[in-house]
């Protein structure tokens, strides 16, 4: 389609209430069933990613509200999954959560115990509240000031090195809704129904299928990375 016809196609379908971004993500509600479906019938061991983005796993069932290849299925994990119950072994989602309330956070990992299989674990990668307090607290350390360094560069470095700039900016910045501690998702998790309830360094495991997994560090870089992250896993 020509410049000047797409111009007009896209205007008609505007008058219509009809945006790119409506028409994209009608395209991949559509497709939805499909690839959940598809991915199932292909693989024995069922992982599912909520929160993709642009860092799809090979070997999982990769999902996002706002999918950025055909590979990745739409999925709103604020509601309830298209999922059957005591259907995957594994559930991954990275730098994810915070990014939706801690009630529907706590939906979330309800939906995510209902279709893991018993015996199935959930592993969730955050930014660490309780970290941010430590940086803020204790900005000279080596690796705090690594941290804040890399956030000046990237956003503000035209304003004084300073670790209230970067805490303000990972609070109200980026779509996010809650910073987690330990105890908060330790708290949702096992109000879920999960147990065992364990803190991980980034991609450290006690389970081969979730090691190396967080990709966020490709971002951030590897120590802004691990001192803003906090992992977790449990099992049901």
């Amino acid at each position: 389609m020509s410049n000047p016809l797409r111009s007009v196609y896209w205007f008609v379908l505007g008058l219509a209430g009809i945006t790119p971004e409506k028409k994209n993500l009608n395209f991949h509600r559509k497709r939805q069933q499909q690839i959940i479906n598809d991915y199932l019938t292909a693989h024995s061991l069922k992982k599912l990613q909520i929160g993709a983005q642009g860092n799809s796993i090979g070997g999982w069932l990769n999902v996002d509200i706002a999918p950025k290849t055909r590979e990745v299925a739409y999925l709103d994990a604020t509601q309830t999954f298209p999922i059957a119950d005591n259907t995957f072994d594994y559930v991954f989602a990275e730098h994810m959560i915070e990014h939706i309330s801690f009630d529907e956070a706590a939906f979330m990992t309800k939906e995510a115990f209902r279709i893991l299989k018993p015996g199935g674990k959930i592993r969730i990668a955050t930014p660490n509240l309780e970290s941010l307090a430590r940086v803020c607290l204790d900005p000279d350390k080596e690796e705090h000031m690594v941290y804040i360094k890399a956030y000046h560069k990237r956003f503000f470095p035209q304003l004084p090195i300073d670790s209230a700039f970067v805490i303000n900016k990972l609070f109200y910045s980026f779509h996010h809704r809650f910073i987690h501690t330990h105890s908060t998702l330790a708290y949702i998790l096992e109000k879920a129904g999960f147990s065992n309830v364990q803190q991980y360094n980034v991609g450290e495991s006690n389970d081969e299928q979730l090691k190396n997994l967080e990709q966020h560090w490709k971002e951030v870089g590897e120590v802004p990375n691990k001192v803003e992250t906090i992992v977790v896993q449990a099992e049901k």
